[in-house]
Formats: C-alpha cells, sequence, structure tokens
C-alpha cells in the first residue's frame, strides 16, 4: 500500500471511530444507568444495605445484557482505534525510509 492509501484509510476511519467511541460512551451510561435502576428496584422490593442492592443489580440479567454490549463496543472502538494507529505507523514508516533514501543518495555524490 501506498502512503495515500494509509492516509486516506485514517481520513475514511475518522467518522467510523468517531461512531464507535461515542457508542461506548453511551453503552457506559447505560451501564451505570442500568444498575442504578435496578438498585432502585431491589430497594423498592425491602432491600435496604447499598451493598445487597448492588449484589442484586450485578446479578441481574438485563445488567449483564448490559455489560456484554458494553465490552463489544469497547472491541470495536479498540479495533479501530489500533487500526488507524497503525496506519499512520506505516506513513511514519515510509517517511523514515524516504528519509534514509534520500541520505544515502547525498552520500554518495
Amino acid at each position: 500500500m501506498t502512503p495515500e492509501s494509509y492516509a486516506e484509510f485514517i481520513y475514511k476511519s475518522a467518522s467510523l471511530y468517531a461512531e464507535a467511541k461515542s457508542n461506548r460512551i453511551g453503552k457506559e451510561l447505560a451501564v451505570k444507568i442500568t444498575k442504578s435502576i435496578l438498585m432502585k428496584h431491589a430497594q423498592k422490593n425491602g432491600v435496604t444495605q447499598l451493598s445487597a442492592q448492588e449484589r442484586d443489580a450485578i446479578a441481574d440479567e438485563d445488567f449483564l445484557i448490559c455489560i456484554k454490549e458494553y465490552q463489544e463496543s469497547v472491541k470495536i472502538e479498540e479495533e479501530l482505534k489500533y487500526k488507524i494507529d497503525a496506519a499512520k505507523l506505516c506513513i511514519d514508516i515510509w517517511r523514515t525510509r524516504e528519509a534514509s533514501e534520500r541520505l544515502a543518495i547525498r552520500s554518495h555524490e
């Protein structure tokens, strides 16, 4: 691939990365909201201790689903992030090779 194609990949991936990041933040907030709602339900059901409310919330199936969705969103975001970083690295490697070639040409003059 050429440096231009790596730069194009970075450019095209920017909106995907932004979307993945916003999804991850949304899922992160959903986890907190779900936990709070479940703790409130536990309180309404007579569970008075916070630690017991939290235990019940964390053990709830809805919370576990929320956590799995959060994990998937983090995976997507991180994968895009590292692909973009790899493309940047390829451009840097190309830049270094070009500089080395110019230096080699100058040293033979």
